[in-house]
């Protein structure tokens, strides 16, 4: 069976280290475990430069805080901040077979906007694709690939369905014949 769950929300912003400094602030005062682990990336996806940090909640299926901002000088996300200003961008939903998924949404004649998944240049394994705002009431809705943080980055999760042959890897090297 195919394990949804809600991972992040995320803020698009027009300066990230201000938000992640104010959005430390907040934490720190509710939620101070949130504040241990910082992911920062950066990538291209869809021709379009972003960056992000995410306060990871250390919590596997808890949410956590993301925040992203254009990474180069002038694109459409630039626009988009000077009309709206800064604004909650999407919330995520990570799948452990976001093919299954997707065929799901399709299925139930969800309006997906991408017609393939796509992916940041950076991390080929992650997959994402939306709904979009209009059926979500004015929030973009991300569906992407289930992952797990390790130190400071997104690593592949190995019980994904995508991921048969690193989970296949790993019980290759941690178990023995007789424990499979």
């Amino acid at each position: 069976m195919t394990r949804v769950h809600i991972d992040h929300f995320s803020l698009c912003v027009r300066d990230l280290d201000q938000a992640v400094s104010d959005w430390r602030d907040i934490l720190n005062v509710l939620m101070p475990e949130m504040t241990d682990t910082v992911t920062y990336s950066k990538g291209s996806s869809d021709g379009t430069d972003m960056e992000w940090a995410t306060f990871q909640n250390p919590d596997p299926t808890g949410v956590s805080v993301q925040m992203w901002a254009p990474a180069s000088a002038d694109s459409w996300v630039h626009k988009v901040l000077a009309k709206r200003g800064e604004f909650v961008h999407h919330i995520a939903f990570l799948s452990d077979n976001l093919g299954h998924t997707m065929a799901d949404c399709r299925a139930a004649g969800l309006p997906v906007l991408l017609d393939e998944d796509s992916h940041p240049d950076t991390m080929p394994w992650l997959k994402w694709n939306f709904l979009p705002e209009a059926k979500a009431h004015g929030v973009l809705i991300e569906l992407a690939t289930r992952y797990q943080v390790g130190g400071d980055r997104w690593l592949p999760h190995p019980g994904n369905v995508e991921q048969a042959d690193l989970r296949d890897e790993m019980i290759g090297r941690f178990y023995t014949e007789g424990d499979r």
